[in-house]
Order: structure tokens, then C-alpha cells, then sequence
């Protein structure tokens, strides 16, 4: 009887030993379940704050891109622009001085009022070549059109003074043979000095054609 009392209070000590560690168990059981949870959403909110971080990267990025290509393009434009003014002032040149095989009124009137004008215009669009700089006036393009202009001048001045002459020998209104040649010699000398010069500004018109076409397209 007594063996079989101290078994029983043996199995309820055990049961009582026991018990804490089925408890503790219970326990570690919460934390672990609330973590299993909560890691899907951790692991959402980094992927979502990796693609926003990506994002934003790629948006930055093509911000700036969009900038240099803006700016570029900005450059090219002011680039047509000065290369527009050249060709058309060097065009107007060649077509004031593009005298045909004969002298007429409008050819004279071209030459005494349109053709310093020209030239004039000629050495504002090389003055304003900022975005070209091999035409700029130190550069040596720029002063191979420096010396066309200092040519054109010069060309103009002889040209001005035979008008001048053919002008006061034609008011005289002679109707000799010898005022009629000399009448002549005038043209002739006109005519001589304006194709000298057309054959000048045509050949630069090209050159300069040439040179916008290769920068332009590069």
C-alpha cells in the first residue's frame, strides 16, 4: 500500500515537473507564428521600395539625357543660324556682281547701291560666328573670309570709280567716235572687274556650302 502511494505521488511530482515546459513551449509558439506573418509583407515593402528606388534612377536618368539632347540640339539650331547668315551674305554678293555678257540700268543701279551694303553684311555674319569657331575671325577659315571681304572692298572701290567716269562721260552726251569708245572702255572695264568678282563670291558661296554641309551632317 505504501509502494503504491509513493508511486502515485511519483507520477504527480513528474506531471508537475512537466508542466512549465509544455507552458514554455506554448509560448515560443506566438512569436514564432507573428514573424511568419509579418515576413511577406517585409519582404513586399522592400520590393516595392527597390522598384520605386529603380524608379526614380531611371527617371533621374532620362531627365538628364533629355537635357544634353535639348542642349545639343539648341547648339546645332544657333549652329543653322550663323551658317544661313553666311550663305545668304556671300549669295547676295554673288548676285549684285553677276553681271550677264551686257551693261544695263539695273545691273548699274545693283552695282552703286546694293554691293557695299553686301559686303558690309558679309563681315556682320562672320563678326557674329560664335558657335562656329573655325570661322571665327582669328581662326583660319574666318581669315580666309576676312581676306575675300578686304578684296570685295577693294574690287567695289574700282568698280564705283569707273561708274563715276562712265556717268560724267555719258552726261556730256558726245557723239563722237572717240567719246563712244571710251564710253565703251568703261563698260568693258565694268564688265571685266565684275566677273573677276562674281567668279570670287561664286567660288566662296561653294567652299562655304561644302563646310555647313560636312558640320551640320557630322
Amino acid at each position: 500500500m505504501i509502494l503504491h502511494a509513493a508511486s502515485i505521488a511519483a507520477f504527480f511530482v513528474d506531471q508537475v515537473a512537466q508542466a512549465p515546459v509544455q507552458i514554455q513551449c506554448v509560448q515560443q509558439a506566438v512569436p514564432e507564428s507573428w514573424l511568419k506573418s509579418l515576413l511577406p509583407t517585409i519582404v513586399q515593402t522592400v520590393i516595392s521600395l527597390t522598384s520605386i528606388t529603380a524608379g526614380v534612377c531611371i527617371a533621374v536618368a532620362s531627365f538628364r539625357a533629355n537635357k544634353k539632347t535639348e542642349h545639343k540640339k539648341w547648339i546645332r539650331d544657333q549652329k543653322k543660324a550663323e551658317w544661313s547668315q553666311l550663305l545668304e551674305s556671300v549669295a547676295n554678293i554673288n548676285r549684285t556682281v553677276y553681271l550677264g555678257k551686257t551693261m544695263n540700268r539695273e545691273i548699274e543701279e545693283g552695282l552703286k547701291n546694293e554691293l557695299k551694303p553686301a559686303i558690309r553684311e558679309l563681315s556682320v555674319a562672320l563678326a557674329n560666328c560664335i558657335f562656329l569657331e573655325k570661322f571665327r575671325l582669328n581662326s583660319e577659315k574666318g581669315k580666309k573670309v576676312t581676306e575675300f571681304i578686304k578684296s570685295a572692298n577693294i574690287t567695289s572701290n574700282k568698280i564705283s570709280t569707273l561708274l563715276e567716269l562712265f556717268d560724267s562721260k555719258r552726261e556730256k552726251e558726245t557723239s563722237s567716235e572717240g567719246d563712244r569708245q571710251e564710253l565703251m572702255a568703261y563698260v568693258d572695264s565694268i564688265l571685266d572687274e565684275g566677273f573677276k568678282f562674281a567668279g570670287e563670291s561664286n567660288d566662296l558661296l561653294l567652299w562655304i556650302q561644302e563646310e555647313a554641309a560636312k558640320d551640320l551632317m557630322s
